[in-house]
């Protein structure tokens, strides 16, 4: 069963990677940050992670309109990073099986959530993972919030995610040892008339009631009046909103506010605070480990009806036939040998076993029957 050892809620502009020039006060407040983090990473880092949680947004780098999860869970075992907007490009490994586990957790769970197999990472999320595994690495888990593109997830459905999210992570077995980051804000302007300004007295209440653990009260605010008074960037409270509810948090520690106006960003830095004897006992019995991946072997069934070269190689029992294809000694074996019950068997996706029989001009039925598999409905 897993627990969730250590949380926090950071700002994540990438702004971040470059120290202001020429104002003393900025510099000042730069540095500050940079001492939270600091101090922030060598927290993470005693807290011994088997993968950190990380919650963020994207910023018309993976994401448009034409394709918009308001929530999406990052599959797969690597996430590349796009290294965009300043922050030095740096791929990031996961957990083996275990974004596909949560994925179906909350689904079980009633949060319909899109899967992202090898999720790539803008600075919402590279950014503050820079400072926080400068010098060491930690396993990453992304989970994608819609903060960008209207229309957003209410504030509350945010928390709600977030409380079921903690539940599926205490379920599963992949991973012992969780950590959680919610990314982004405070108040900001992004492409706006209004950018450089900063509303101060927006970041101090919105702080003073997070680290209060008021996270409830939060939820119920007016998300079109946070836009309003505290910018485009502040609909991003919905990460730290999401990152609290997982942890189960009663509080939060503010480790650092400051306005840095080189910045554009009122940039807060907070360590959650976790309640006595979190972790293993809100587990979900439904959240569990993912089996063997296969996703190289269905990108190559995904690939096999479209190419003829594909079809061809494999007909012909070409020894490069498998060229380009990350597929183990065994799975090349069923393919060769047109083994459709035991890709069925293997979870591989029916409709790509469905197209990989027809193209081949097979019965895939009476290959299930033939091996004992028989219908789980009906007579």
């Amino acid at each position: 069963m897993g627990e969730i050892v250590w949380a926090a809620a950071t700002a994540h502009t990438g702004a971040m990677m470059r120290g202001p020039k020429g104002d003393p006060d900025d510099l000042a407040r730069a540095d500050r940050v940079f001492q939270a983090f600091s101090a922030l990473s060598a927290s993470l880092r005693e807290a011994r992670p088997d993968v950190l949680v990380v919650v963020a947004t994207d910023h018309f780098l993976t994401f448009d309109q034409a394709a918009l999860p308001v929530f999406a869970i990052g599959t797969g075992a690597a996430f590349p990073g796009h290294g965009e907007f300043g922050v030095p490009k740096r791929d990031y490994t996961g957990v083996a099986g275990l974004g596909e586990a949560v994925h179906a957790g909350m689904l079980a769970a009633g949060f319909d959530a899109a899967g992202a197999r090898g999720l790539p990472l803008d600075h919402s999320f590279s950014c503050p993972l820079q400072l926080l595994l400068a010098g060491w690495d930690a396993p990453v888990l992304p989970a994608y919030v819609n903060c960008t593109i209207q229309p957003l997830p209410r504030l509350d459905r945010c928390l709600a995610f977030g409380r079921a999210l903690g539940d599926v992570l205490r379920g599963q077995e992949l991973a012992p040892r969780v950590a959680v980051l919610g990314t982004g804000g405070l108040s900001h302007w992004v492409g706006m008339p209004e950018t450089g300004h900063i509303n101060r007295d927006f970041d101090r209440r919105f702080l003073e009631g997070f680290a209060a653990g008021r996270f409830d009260h939060i939820a119920g605010w007016d998300a079109a009046e946070v836009v309003r008074s505290a910018g485009n960037g502040a609909a991003e409270i919905r990460n730290w909103l999401l990152s609290a509810g997982a942890a189960r948090a009663t509080g939060a520690r503010v480790a650092a506010y400051e306005p840095v106006q080189a910045w554009v960003t009122g940039i807060g830095v907070t360590e959650l605070l976790l309640p006595p004897g979190n972790g293993r006992a809100a587990a979900l019995e439904h959240a569990s480990a993912a089996g063997r991946d296969r996703h190289a072997l269905e990108r190559y069934l995904f690939r096999f009806d479209k190419e003829q070269a594909l079809q061809e190689a494999l007909k012909a029992d070409a020894a490069d036939a498998f060229d380009g294809h990350a597929l183990d000694d065994e799975e090349r074996r069923v393919l060769r040998e047109r083994d459709l019950a035991t890709l069925y068997e293997w979870g591989v996706h029916p409709l790509l076993i469905r197209n990989f029989a027809g193209t081949l001009g097979l019965r895939y039925v009476q290959a299930y029957h033939d091996r004992g598999l028989l219908p789980r409905h009906g007579t």
